[in-house]
């Protein structure tokens, strides 16, 4: 009972937060309604993603249980891609391109795979080991990156190799 009165609170005061913090706009109230309830507003606010990318995401969301009817996953995409950058998710706006990623066996993978529908600060702020690197990873085809199995591994030790923990 106090675990459910908590989440809830927290779940209040997120949304709260959210609301006073999001531009106007058609996808406001749906962000609202159905995107924070299950994720922190933060690290949804601070992606940077196309258009085409967040609609990938947010059908993956429908997919796993996200309660929008049908038009809404095109109102909340367009609404996401305009939103101003605030780099919240990851410590700051951090203007990655392509040149942020080490050359390396599996570099082609992660362009080709990975950022598809991340921004490349998602990839290149985290520092993992190999097995964290590899859950992650799996994590990602499960959910509909294009990898094979040989793939996942290439993609998991370059990442390891360019990403990993501190020495």
């Amino acid at each position: 009972m106090r675990r459910a009165l908590l989440i809830t609170a927290i779940v209040s005061v997120t949304q709260l937060f959210a609301q006073e913090t999001l531009p106007p706009g058609p996808g406001k109230q749906l962000v609202l309604d159905t995107c924070v309830q299950c994720h922190d507003f933060k690290w949804i606010t601070g992606q940077r993603k196309s258009e085409a990318a967040w609609r990938q995401t947010v059908n993956m969301m429908i997919w796993r249980g996200a309660p929008l009817m049908p038009g809404e996953a095109g109102v909340i995409s367009k609404y996401l891609a305009q939103l101003p950058s605030t780099g919240a998710g990851r410590g700051g706006p951090r203007p990655y391109t392509e040149a942020a990623l080490p050359e390396g066996r599996g570099r082609a993978l992660v362009i080709s795979a990975c950022v598809q529908c991340h921004d490349l600060g998602v990839t290149v702020d985290q520092r993992k080991t190999l097995s964290e690197w590899r859950r992650s990873v799996d994590e990602m085809v499960r959910l509909g990156a294009k990898l094979t199995g040989s793939e996942i591994e290439v993609v998991a030790r370059y990442l390891v190799q360019s990403f990993g923990p501190p020495k």
